[in-house]
C-alpha cells in the first residue's frame, strides 16, 4: 500500500481527489491532507510518504517550492503536479526537479486513475531495482520469493553477517525467520531483518540504525546479538558494519564483512568482529605455511603413507589445542588435496576436482575430533588408491614412457619432466623402467638414441658424426662415441664401414 499526501488550498477540490483515491481500487491510502505548502512539509518530515500530489500556488510555500524541499526529504519520493495554468516556466521548473506526472484542473476520474497507475508502476520498478542490489548476495531460491515493504530501502540500514560456527551438531533452526523473531524479541521494538545468502553457513541481518541507541560500544551490541542465539543452540560468530548504508552499499558491506569473519573464525570458539575496528590477527611467518605443505606433498610424492600419517595427526592435534583458524585449516586441506591430484597415476579415475570436494565436505564434521579423524581417513584410503593404481599400471605405463621417450630422441628428456608429465612420482618411474626395459630410465634413453642413430646411419651413410651428435643433443662427438661403442659394440666410424654392402 502506497501512502499519498494531498496538497490543494481550495477545499473542494482537496475533497473531490481525496474521494476519487478512497474509492478507487488502486494500492494507494491518503495519509494526509494540507491546505498549505508548509503543512505539507511537515507532514512529509513525519510521515512516510511515496507519492505527493500538489497544486503549484498555494499560500506560505508553492508547488514547486515544496517538491524542491520534498526531494531533499526523500529523493525517491514520486511527486504529480495539479495545475490549472499552462504557464512554460512553471512546466519548465517541474522538469527540472523530476516531477512524475500531471493533472489539470478540473480533475477527473479517469485522468486521475492513469497517472496514479503510471506514477505506481515507477515505484514498483524503482523497488525491483532496490531489491536487485541483493540479489548477488541472499540465496538465490530465497530471492525468487523476496517480498519486501516498497519503504523498506528508504532508509539506510546498519548491516550485520551471522556465521555459523564449524564443527557443530546439525542446526535445523538455523533458518532466516527464526533468526529473526530471536532477534526481533531480543531487539523490540527495533526491527531486524534475516536473509539467507549463498553460503549455506552465513545469513545478512539488517536493522535501524535506532538500535544503537542506548548502546556504549559496538562489541556490546554485537554480543548482545549473538547472546540470544546461543542461548537458543545456535553458536554463531558475528560482524558488524556500524556506518548505516544505503540499498547501493549493502552489498559491498557484506561481502567486506564475510571476508572478515572469514579470517577470524577459529575450531573452537565463536569470535565478535566490528568493521571499523577490526582486532589484529596473530601473524604468520613467511613461507612457513608453504614449507610445512611442501613437506607433505614430498611425502606424497615418495608415497611414504606412514611417516606422512603419523605427522599428519600429530599436526592436527596442534592445530586443535591452539585453537586454530578455520581459514588456514582449510587452505592446508585443499594444499594437500591438491598434492594427491598432482601425483595421480596417469590410469587413474578420479579427477583433480573431486579431491577437494571430498576433502571440503570433511568440514561439516560434527566435532573436530571427527573431523581429523575423517581426514586421517581419507588421506589413507588416497594413498592406498596411489598405490594400487601404481602397481595396476606400471605396464601401460611404461608404454607411455616408451612412447614419450621415443618421440623425444632428439632433444632432452629429464627425470622430473617425466614425473610431471603422466602425474606419479619420479622414484616409481625409475622402478617401472627398470623393471620392464631390464635398465635404467638413463640407459634405456641412450639405447634409444644409438639406436635412431644407427638407423640415420644406415638411411643417409654420408652424414658426418658430429652433426649426428648434434642432433641427438649429446653435445660433445667424443661423449656420443664413446656412448655409441657400449650400446652398439663398434665405434661410429667403424659402424659406418660396415655399411659398404654389408650388415651391421
Amino acid at each position: 500500500m502506497y501512502k499519498i499526501l494531498i496538497a490543494e488550498d481550495s477545499k473542494p477540490i482537496l475533497r473531490h481527489i481525496k474521494e476519487l483515491l478512497q474509492s478507487s481500487e488502486l494500492p494507494v491510502q491518503v495519509a494526509h491532507t494540507a491546505s498549505n505548502g508548509e503543512d505539507a512539509l511537515q507532514g512529509l518530515r513525519r510521515l512516510d510518504i511515496d507519492i505527493l500530489i500538489t497544486d503549484i500556488r498555494m499560500p506560505k510555500l508553492d508547488g514547486l517550492a515544496l517538491i524542491e524541499e520534498a526531494k531533499k526529504l526523500r529523493p525517491g519520493l514520486k511527486a504529480v503536479l495539479i495545475s490549472g495554468y499552462n504557464d512554460f516556466e512553471y512546466t519548465r521548473k517541474a522538469i527540472n526537479l523530476q516531477v512524475a506526472d500531471y493533472l489539470l484542473k478540473p480533475v477527473e476520474r479517469g485522468a486521475l486513475t492513469e497517472v496514479m497507475e503510471r506514477v505506481i508502476g515507477q515505484l514498483g520498478e524503482q523497488l525491483l531495482k532496490e531489491i536487485a542490489v541483493l540479489d548477488e548476495v541472499i540465496d538465490p531460491a530465497v530471492g525468487r520469493e523476496l517480498t519486501l515493504h516498497p519503504r523498506f530501502f528508504r532508509h539506510k540500514k546498519l548491516v550485520f553477517v551471522l556465521h555459523l560456527q564449524y564443527f557443530q551438531e546439525a542446526a535445523p533452526v538455523y533458518r532466516p525467520d527464526h533468526i529473526q523473531n530471536v532477534l526481533n524479541r531480543s531487539f523490540a521494538p527495533h526491527p531486524l531483518w534475516v536473509f539467507a545468502t549463498s553460503k549455506p553457513k552465513e545469513m545478512l541481518v539488517l536493522a535501524d540504525p535506532a538500535m544503537l541507541e542506548g548502546t556504549a560500544a559496538t562489541m556490546e551490541l554485537l554480543a548482545r546479538i549473538r547472546a540470544p542465539l546461543a542461548e537458543g543452540g545456535l553458536p554463531v560468530s558475528v560482524a558488524g558494519h556500524f556506518e548505516p548504508a544505503a540499498a547501493s552499499e549493502i552489498a559491498g558491506c557484506y561481502r567486506a564483512l564475510s571476508g572478515l569473519l572469514e579470517n577470524r573464525l577459529s575450531v573452537a570458539e565463536p569470535c565478535l568482529a566490528d568493521a571499523a575496528h577490526p582486532a589484529a590477527l596473530p601473524p604468520e611467518a613467511p613461507g612457513d605455511f608453504e614449507r610445512l605443505a611442501a613437506r607433505y606433498a614430498d611425502k606424497i610424492q615418495k608415497l611414504q603413507k606412514e611417516p606422512f600419517l603419523r605427522q599428519l595427526e600429530e599436526q592436527l592435534l596442534k592445530w586443535g589445542r591452539s585453537n586454530a583458524r578455520i581459514a588456514r585449516l582449510q587452505r592446508f586441506v585443499a594444499l594437500l588435496a591438491d598434492a594427491f591430484a598432482t601425483h595421480r597415476p596417469a590410469a587413474g579415475w578420479r579427477n583433480d576436482r573431486l579431491y577437494r570436494s571430498e576433502a571440503m565436505a570433511l568440514f561439516e564434521k560434527v566435532s573436530y575430533g571427527e573431523f581429523c579423524s575423517g581426514l586421517l581417513a581419507l588421506t589413507e584410503d588416497w594413498f592406498a588408491e596411489l598405490q594400487s593404481l601404481n602397481k595396476k599400471g606400471g605396464n601401460e605405463l611404461f608404454g607411455q614412457i616408451d612412447d614419450y621417450l621415443r618421440a623425444s630422441l632428439y632433444s632432452q628428456v629429464s627425470l622430473n619432466e617425466l614425473s610431471a608429465a603422466f602425474h606419479v612420482s619420479p622414484s616409481y618411474i625409475s622402478r617401472v623402467v627398470k623393471k620392464f626395459a631390464r635398465r635404467t630410465l638413463m640407459q634405456h634413453y641412450l639405447n634409444l638414441k644409438i639406436e635412431e642413430a644407427r638407423k640415420v646411419m644406415q638411411s643417409k651413410p654420408s652424414i658426418k658424426i658430429k652433426e649426428l651428435s648434434d642432433a641427438l643433443c649429446f653435445y660433445d662427438q667424443h661423449y656420443f662415441s664413446k656412448v655409441f661403442k657400449e650400446y652398439a659394440g663398434c665405434s661410429p666410424s667403424e659402424f659406418k664401414a660396415t655399411l659398404d654392402g654389408a650388415e651391421p
